[in-house]
């Protein structure tokens, strides 16, 4: 029995690497019945990325995350038999994520038009690299280059070097995000407004514009391009990484005045808040390269990085060590809210996973299952949900459609 708020949502995930699963796995944290449709035989490509278990290299550490939660079933779109399945499967669904190339769905036959024939309040949402219209629609579209394409991987890195690109899907995970909230949006207006069902259009590069706000309407307005640093410092100082007596790394980030104010009074040096080139936010980011070495010198020679950020606690100042993935098992305040989950896998035993987020008080959400080999819930889905008999599906098996 699924938890959750979404436990009344039917989604349909007709969706491959990367964005449109996260969006589905979601989702389906959250409660909603998402049944994964995979081609047979080949399965949706995340199911290959590695990392993979080093014991058996048998299970891809990334699909069990990507894939929990779900129904998954085989069913190729390709003929007229799998048109019928999918149609029949969207009939009483609320949502249908996917992600194909713009006009794939359509040159098969099972276009919106044809969904909305047979559920006219059923919501479409449409995830592609360049979304739906333009000249650049057709375009093959990938996260990472689709990041370097948004103008987001041109202002990381340092000047003398090639730009870095992030450490993580960045551009695929915001555009399920968007996906997410578009598609839920889209049905809340059919639930609270009487509306009926729609397309919603979500490109990969269009919500990391949103994460550059400041950027575009500054050359907006000053013509003033961004500048190459792998850590964002234009807007307010201090706000940068600083080190430890041990050599380890933290970050500080004082940067409204009042956060300001208490900084000094930490270090023992109270001048630098009538120090000239200090005193406002304009001042300081004027002259950050200053106050982050007077900010590091003491800091490196103080304690180590931990207890820096300890001590800076105590007077309310914004400070953290840099964590890495080993830290993260250990950290008393991941620990304590349950944001890493131990669950049971059938080939790896217990894994550790990230939680679902956010935390819900009245419907609290669970990890059932982690990600399913494919076709695990064909008799489910067929049987019990579409009620076809043992001899139907044995049938749709010999013909490869499911």
């Amino acid at each position: 029995m699924r938890t959750g708020p979404l436990t009344s949502l039917k989604v349909i995930e007709l969706c491959n690497v990367v964005a449109g699963p996260f969006a589905g796995s979601l989702l389906a944290d959250w409660g909603a019945d998402v049944i994964k449709i995979e081609m047979p035989g080949k399965g949706d490509p995340f199911r290959a990325f590695l990392p993979y278990d080093d014991a058996n290299h048998e299970v891809s550490l990334r699909w069990i995350t990507m894939g929990r939660n779900k129904r998954c079933v085989t069913l190729d779109l390709h003929g007229e038999k799998g048109h019928k399945i999918l149609l029949d499967l969207v009939k009483d669904a609320d949502l249908v994520i996917e992600n194909f190339r713009p006009g794939t769905l359509e040159k098969w036959g099972i276009g919106y038009d044809a969904m909305k024939a047979v559920n006219p309040k059923v919501v479409l949402v449409r995830i592609s690299g360049y979304g739906q219209t333009g000249p650049y629609h057709k375009k093959a579209g990938l996260g990472t280059p689709i990041t370097a394409y948004s103008g987001f991987t041109g202002f990381h890195g340092y000047p003398d070097r090639a730009p870095i690109s992030p450490g993580v899907p960045l551009a695929d995970l915001m555009a399920g995000m968007y996906a997410v909230m578009g598609g839920l949006s889209a049905v809340m207006n059919v639930v609270k407004n009487g509306g009926e069902g729609q397309v919603v259009d979500v490109s990969l590069y269009e919500p990391l514009l949103r994460t550059m706000e400041d950027k575009i309407t500054n050359y907006s307005v000053n013509k003033k391009l961004p500048k190459i640093e792998p850590l964002y410092t234009g807007a307010a100082s201090p706000a940068n990484y600083y080190h430890g007596t041990d050599g380890r790394w933290f970050v500080l980030a004082a940067s409204t005045q009042n956060t300001w104010s208490r900084l000094p009074e930490a270090m023992g040096m109270p001048e630098l808040l009538t120090d000239p080139r200090f005193v406002t936010n304009t001042d300081r980011v004027a002259h950050h390269e200053e106050l982050d070495k007077i900010i590091d010198d003491w800091s490196s020679h103080y304690a180590t990085a931990r207890e820096v950020c300890k001590y800076l606690d105590g007077f309310g100042v914004p400070a953290t060590p840099i964590n890495y993935i080993d830290d993260i098992f250990e950290d008393e305040q991941m620990n304590y809210r349950g944001s890493l989950k131990h669950v049971q896998h059938p080939v790896l035993g217990d894994v550790v996973v990230p939680g679902i987020f956010p935390v819900y008080s009245g419907t609290p959400c669970t990890i059932d299952h982690l990600g399913p080999e494919m076709g695990r819930s064909n008799e489910d889905v067929y049987g019990h949900d579409l009620h076809m008999s043992d001899a139907e599906i044995e049938e749709l098996k010999e013909e490869k459609i499911i």
